[in-house]
């Protein structure tokens, strides 16, 4: 048996997450966080903060170079954060020192893990709310549907606090809100995630299947909502949100 049931080809079919498993895999989240980055070197090239010139090589290369996530294991046990091991990785990739000198100027890593974070979230709620409007109607589904504007609209933003004009050219680029701290809107996601899959829960036949996936996702969530650091959400976001979704997919091909 695999760590996780959404993991596994074998509960694939019993346990369905469909496009939203793919948000959840380390090339996603690479792939993100290079986008992040190349976007954070264009803005800085066009404010003056970097060289135009190597502002553009960083970004045309963020959307081209392949980083093996097996290579960024030490780097991540050491810092507890990929993105330094990334940057490092990245500059490596592009031999060219000249331009990736300027990789992540005057910046927090964990701006650029939170941004990318929040990239793959606003795919997921998509996916959400499409498995959402195929569950018949309810009052709670309903207002789920409701509140979901509010949720993009509040919780859906980069980080770059510390460079607020920064953050702010970045989130123009990137279709994302202002610049915020991302430890309790992400909290806030998890949260209406949560309603979501209850609320499927609640409309499919019961089952142990069932049962036991909405009990994993109330009880993780709990656990979840009692944290307030980055860490925490490696171990408890990803199982929110697969068992979530694995929920509303069960419910709406009944």
């Amino acid at each position: 048996m695999t760590a996780s049931v959404f993991d596994s080809p074998m509960f694939t079919k019993l346990y369905p997450v469909g496009e939203a498993g793919r948000l959840f895999t380390h090339s996603a989240e690479i792939r993100a966080a290079l986008l992040v980055l190349g976007t954070l070197a264009k803005v800085q090239g066009t404010r003056g903060d970097i060289p135009e010139d190597s502002a553009f090589f960083i970004h045309r290369s963020a959307m081209e170079v392949q980083i093996d996530p097996a290579g960024l294991a030490n780097g991540v046990a050491r810092d507890g954060t990929y993105v330094p091991a990334l940057v490092a990785a990245f500059d490596k990739a592009m031999e060219a020192p000249e331009h990736s000198q300027h990789l992540l100027h005057n910046t927090d890593p964990q701006d650029v893990s939170d941004t990318a974070l929040m990239l793959r979230l606003r795919q997921l709620l998509t996916l959400t709310e499409t498995a959402l409007k195929a569950l018949p109607d309810s009052d709670s589904r309903a207002t789920l549907l409701a509140d979901l504007p509010m949720i993009r609209d509040t919780f859906l933003r980069v980080a770059f606090t510390d460079a607020p004009d920064t953050g702010t050219a970045i989130g123009e680029a990137l279709k994302l809100g202002a610049p915020q701290d991302a430890r309790a809107p992400i909290r806030s996601i998890a949260n209406w995630l949560t309603q979501a899959g209850d609320t499927a829960a609640n409309t499919a036949p019961a089952s142990p299947t069932n049962a036991a996936l909405r009990g994993q996702l109330l009880g993780l969530n709990a656990l979840f909502q009692e944290t307030s650091d980055a860490a925490s959400e490696a171990l408890y976001l990803s199982q929110i949100a697969l068992s979530s979704l694995s929920l509303l997919n069960m419910a709406s091909a009944v």
